[in-house]
């Protein structure tokens, strides 16, 4: 076996997409180590081999019993990989986003004749322990590549990863989203596309879309994301009762979890973004793909995005600033559909996905 991918989240969220993207873009296809789970389901139907673990909570630090078994979850998991490891001797083993990093690192201590291994981090370090552990960690790895500037910037502050650290944009298929659809011209809709969850700050959109539609009385806004956990449920009827009233009331609708996010794109006539820590935002890339501008805070992932040639950057948290691009965007004529047509291009030149499987070949086959 050449390549051995290492998933710890069952689930298909946007970094679990992005292994798709990288593993069926292979010359040979690699394995995928992997509970069951949705992940498992899209592998499978991708045509990788998978082989099966045992499914472990996910929860992190959700509660002081979360807290005390993490590393027992992280353990268990990690002897299994062992053996699986034993029995199938890859070449490379690529630990998929950090609870990869820390199965596969426990897994090849003391092995003999281990794989080569290689990190692929897709998000921010969640607090002083956990990033001190991932920092340490990425040390033992041949090559760790991260999917914006940001999050590589915040892994390796210090440069200590030198020559083994890359950044590899995630991408998108522009031709799947066919030609660009005029915008609508007999509204105007915001789409809020991403998990509903805290930190993606929906309820920003929400005030947002209030202040500006004193501007522009033609405003709506769709929430296109599914409740994440009890957070995410609890968040969303909070979300709800703030819709329900009167500044916002008729203009906000909920479509829940999109399997595919195509048809609310080519509805929309922006995209806004709202998380402060977004450690790439994909669907900032879609939303270009689909000829749609971007609102997005200025920080993160989508500073590697977003320009002044294809949208707006506000400063991050800011209602009224986040509102006052709204009213730039969408209130002065042509502007939103020049910005959509660059965006479109922009997404073709920088955000391809051949370019972004071709990166990662070009990254497993350096590895010795």
């Amino acid at each position: 076996m050449e390549h051995l991918f290492l998933s710890y989240s069952p689930e298909l969220g946007g970094a679990e997409r992005l292994l798709l993207d990288v593993a069926t873009g292979l010359d040979e296809p690699p394995a995928l180590a992997c509970p069951p789970g949705r992940l498992v389901a899209a592998a499978r139907e991708a045509g990788l081999a998978v082989q099966p673990l045992r499914r472990r909570r996910l929860e992190l630090r959700a509660s002081l019993a979360d807290r005390a078994a993490a590393p027992l979850r992280i353990a268990g998991q990690a002897r299994e990989l062992r053996a699986l490891l034993d029995r199938a001797r890859p070449r490379v083993l690529v630990g998929w986003n950090m609870r990869g990093l820390l199965v596969a690192s426990a897994a090849l201590r003391g092995l003999r004749r281990p794989p080569a291994l290689v990190f692929q981090h897709n998000d921010f370090l969640p607090g002083p322990a956990i990033g001190a552990a991932i920092r340490a960690a990425a040390r033992s790895a041949a090559k760790v590549s991260c999917c914006s500037r940001a999050v590589a910037a915040e892994l390796d502050p210090r440069g200590a990863l030198a020559g083994r650290l890359r950044v590899i944009a995630p991408g998108v298929d522009a031709g799947g989203f066919g030609p660009p659809a005029p915008l609508p011209a007999d509204r105007a809709e915001v789409l809020v596309l991403g998990a509903i969850v805290g930190w993606k700050r929906p309820q920003l959109a929400l005030d947002a879309v209030a202040l500006a539609a004193r501007r522009l009385p033609a405003l709506e806004l769709t929430l296109a994301g599914g409740p994440l956990g009890d957070e995410g449920e609890r968040l969303l009827g909070q979300l709800r009762r703030r819709a329900s009233a009167e500044d916002l009331r008729g203009r906000v609708s909920f479509a829940g979890a999109l399997a595919d996010p195509r048809p609310a794109l080519t509805r929309a006539s922006c995209l806004l973004h709202c998380a402060e820590r977004e450690p790439f935002g994909l669907s900032l890339v879609e939303a270009l793909a689909a000829g749609r501008p971007v609102l997005a805070p200025a920080a993160g992932g989508p500073l590697d995005i977003v320009d002044e040639g294809c949208g707006r950057l506000y400063e991050p948290g800011d209602v009224g600033a986040a509102a006052a691009a709204l009213v730039e965007l969408l209130g002065a004529p042509g502007l939103a559909e020049r910005l959509g047509a660059a965006g479109r291009e922009r997404a073709e030149r920088v955000f391809s996905l051949e370019r972004a499987r071709g990166e990662y070949r070009e990254l497993l086959a350096s590895v010795r």
